[in-house]
């Protein structure tokens, strides 16, 4: 059966926001660079302070219950994702980088995800039916300040993921992704993993934990050699 995400196209007109923070790690900034044309960014950039990030809840518990994704983490090493726009690569590596993230428990951490558009009725309704086929297991909420996000946090529509990494609400290094991949997901779940002190996780396995169905089928698959 074709999924949610394989049917329709759907464009959030906000973004996912994830954010990392670490103890002693010098800021990177990852700003799409295509030839002949300028740097493309977007929101805080490394050495600037994270603002409160109002969101509305949307699963199980939380869901229309209000929460500050900053407060919650707390200084805890997190991962925030920003999505503008929600294509079939930019969900594996929204997914795949916050599934890692969520399997790491020791040290603490926090991660979710930031769901921006300028229709909250019309977010949670496609959030609640596509839930089986994202299967995110960190927070999801939407921004109460609709589809621009908070001000104070400068997000470019023009690209289809922002991801942060950020320690004690002080942004170290910034990915603002057009095209999103797994290429960039292994280097941000690279700059998570050192702040944690733990191996980076590799390619393969990154892929795993974002289609982990797709490994499923491949173990399923009967061997022609075996028959």
């Amino acid at each position: 059966m074709q999924s949610v995400i394989e049917k329709r196209r759907f464009r959030p007109t906000g973004l996912v926001l994830v954010a990392l923070w670490t103890i002693g790690f010098i800021g990177v900034s990852s700003a799409p660079v295509a030839r002949g044309e300028d740097p493309v960014f977007s929101g805080p950039q490394p050495g600037e302070k994270l603002t409160p990030l109002k969101l509305s809840g949307v699963y199980d518990d939380a869901a229309g219950q209000e929460f500050d994704a900053v407060a919650d983490a707390d200084g805890k090493p997190t991962l925030l994702v920003f999505v503008h726009k929600l294509t079939r690569p930019g969900l594996g590596l929204a997914r795949g980088l916050t599934n890692y993230a969520h399997s790491l428990k020791d040290p603490p951490s926090y991660s979710a995800i930031v769901w921006l558009n300028d229709d909250k009725a019309e977010a949670e309704a496609f959030l609640n039916r596509a839930r089986p086929s994202l299967n995110l297991k960190v927070p999801v909420g939407i921004s109460i300040d609709g589809g621009e996000g908070p001000g104070a946090y400068g997000l470019n529509r023009n690209v289809e993921l922002t991801v942060l990494v950020a320690k004690d609400n002080k942004v170290l290094a910034n990915f603002a992704l057009i095209q999103p991949s797994m290429t960039d997901g292994v280097k941000i779940a690279g700059e998570f993993a050192k702040a944690l002190g733990k191996t980076p996780p590799t390619a393969e396995e990154l892929q795993k934990i974002a289609y982990p169905g797709r490994a499923m089928n491949m173990r399923r698959r009967p061997n022609p050699s075996r028959e």
